[in-house]
């Protein structure tokens, strides 16, 4: 069921909550906006590349901050020149 909304002084609109959870958007998202055949038409963009949002998931995040810490506490492995060097320390 269509939605009417006013357009604020500034040209301003508020895309109800129902929109925003049918489009999968929060407060701060891109949408880009289009006219086509007179109609206003709405789409969710994201700034980065589909094929890299993974990295910016939270359990991602949460992961690479846990891994900066070990790094930074100096509990990483050392250097190999081999994989086989690899192997054989992880074998110890």
């Amino acid at each position: 069921m269509p939605t009417v909304m006013k357009i604020s002084p500034q040209g301003q609109i508020r895309i109800p909550k129902k929109v925003m959870n049918d489009l999968k958007i929060i407060p701060g998202d891109y949408v880009e906006v289009d006219v086509e055949s007179g109609h206003v038409v709405l789409r969710p963009r994201k700034l980065i590349d589909p094929s890299q949002g993974w990295y910016w998931t939270e359990d991602w995040q949460k992961n690479e901050t846990e891994a900066e810490r070990e790094i930074e506490a100096g509990r990483c492995s050392p250097e190999f020149q081999t994989a086989e060097e690899g192997v054989k320390w992880l074998d110890e």
